[in-house]
């Protein structure tokens, strides 16, 4: 396929059009991305085609083509893997439908792959609650934040003694070089897609490839929560789905599975352990409005149940 455009933004959507809306709004709002060449791609998981209607309407008076698919199968990597197909740009960067780009995201995100010519580049997300305030239990938004605090065009290590700096990446708010990053069939394991795991898996399988992470701190999105994501339920089930994606998707990648296996089994023991240990020290099972360690035996768990994959959460029953 011809890559004649610079980047095209591919955005998943199930059941949140109101929150989609929101996202494709913001993005064709960017004025400073005029500069670019670039597309949109929506792509529509929902077997009633909820966004249909609304990306017509968009696509009338949108300043970029904006492109409608859809594909009622549940499974995130195909529809990623659909949307990928259907790009024309050299870069394909993913938001999420919950997620609003800051003014420059687009841009900021091209330039860091042109500049250092990198294969993947990844932004900051910062949390916008619904009613306007952080829950009681997490004042500053904390555990709804990333933001790895790093310079322009730093590099991000997964693994290693320098593995800290990659936790908790993913594919939203993150733009991928297709030549280097999409050059076979199923980019996203169709295995991995019942879940969000998929992403996880990505990362893995081309940080081990050898293929190069940097930062982009200026490429900002507002991910909007609304009341049901911000209950402390939500997040501890969150928290252990996240670490079940690490374990399997580290485990996956592996050239010697069973060591890798062993290893993140006692990794899951040692938080579940300490965590424990310190929920009841600290009497945090006394205290309402504090989790910490309740997540942390949330995590440890996820390590030590990867083989049944909690998958999608509904979130209105977290």
């Amino acid at each position: 396929m011809s890559r004649a455009l610079d980047a095209s933004v591919v955005i998943l959507s199930y059941d949140r059009v109101h929150l989609l809306e929101r996202a494709l709004t913001a993005c064709l709002a960017d004025r400073t991305a005029d500069a670019l060449a670039w597309e949109i791609i929506v792509v529509d998981n929902h077997p009633d085609k909820l966004a249909e209607r609304m990306i017509a309407r968009l696509a009338q008076v949108a300043p970029a083509p904006t492109t409608y698919l859809s594909d009622a199968r549940r499974n995130v990597s195909i529809v990623r893997n659909l949307g990928i197909a259907k790009a024309h740009g050299r870069y394909v960067a993913f938001i999420d439908d919950d997620e609003a780009p800051e003014t420059g995201w687009l841009k900021e995100l091209v330039a860091t792959l042109d500049r250092t010519a990198a294969d993947a580049a990844f932004g900051p997300k910062h949390p916008e609650f619904e009613g306007g305030v952080a829950p009681a239990w997490d004042r500053q938004g904390w555990r709804y934040t990333l933001d790895m605090q790093m310079q322009q065009d730093e590099p991000i290590h997964m693994f290693g003694r320098l593995r800290k700096k990659g936790k908790g990446l993913g594919s939203g708010n993150a733009a991928f070089r297709v030549a280097t990053c999409f050059d076979t069939p199923e980019p996203f394991s169709v295995a991995f897609g019942d879940g969000n795991g998929e992403d996880t898996h990505l990362l893995f399988r081309l940080a081990l490839a050898g293929k190069r992470f940097v930062w982009a701190p200026n490429a900002r999105v507002r991910e909007f929560i609304e009341l049901d994501r911000a209950k402390p339920s939500y997040m501890v089930t969150r928290m252990k789905r996240g670490s079940q994606h690490y374990a399997a998707s580290r485990i996956a990648t592996s050239d010697r599975k069973l060591y890798t296996q062993v290893r993140v089994s006692l990794l899951g023991l040692a938080q579940f352990g300490v965590h424990a240990g310190l929920y009841l020290a600290t009497l945090e099972w006394l205290r309402r409005g504090s989790f910490d360690h309740r997540i942390g035996m949330a995590k440890g768990l996820g390590k030590l149940t990867w083989r049944a994959p909690i998958g999608f959460i509904d979130e209105k029953a977290a």
